[in-house]
Order: C-alpha cells, then structure tokens, then sequence
C-alpha cells in the first residue's frame, strides 16, 4: 500500500488531457510484471488532490494497496477504503484485512 506517484488508467485522474499514457503503459507493465493485484478500493475515486479548489483544481488515484496471490489468499475478506481528503493533499487509505462488511 502506499503512495506510486503513477495512474494505472485514465479514469485516475481528473483532466484526461493531461495525462502520460507512456508513463501509465510502464507503470502497469511493472505490476503486471510483479505479479501483483490491484485490490481496489470503496470510496471516493481519487486520492490525491493539487488543492487548488479556486483555480483548477486536479484529482488523481494515486495511493494504492496492491498485494501478491499468496496475500490474497491469506486475507481473502481484505477491503481497501479511500478515506476523504482531509488535511493533507493524499487521502488517507484504510484496510481492513477481516472486514465483515463488503
């Protein structure tokens, strides 16, 4: 879990016409390679925000919780919760490993 500085789709991020498709491509070829999941998320869509709310402001999906299949495996019933923008300019993300709740 953590901070990638990367979007994997274009949907992770607010303004599209911005966006680095070849960064994206290496980005999601580094997962892929990894062998890693997306476990994704419940909440709000973006997790990042330039904080520019007079101007222009700017969303991006840029905190993930990724996981191999043996984690997956372990934790079966995980949830990834993006929490709201608060303090920061990074929303803060939550798992819960044993959730009840889906």
């Amino acid at each position: 879990m953590g901070d990638f500085n990367d979007m994997m789709y274009t949907c992770d991020k607010s303004n599209i016409n911005d966006v680095n498709r070849s960064r994206m491509r290496s980005f999601c070829n580094y997962v892929k390679n990894c062998g890693l999941i997306d476990l994704g998320y419940s909440g709000p869509a973006y997790t990042w925000s330039n904080r520019r709310y007079s101007s222009t402001p700017l969303y991006e999906r840029l905190d993930r919780f990724f996981a191999n299949p043996k984690w997956s495996d372990m934790f079966p019933n995980a949830n990834v919760y993006n929490l709201p923008i608060m303090l920061s300019d990074h929303a803060p993300v939550l798992a819960m490993l044993h959730s009840k709740y889906k």
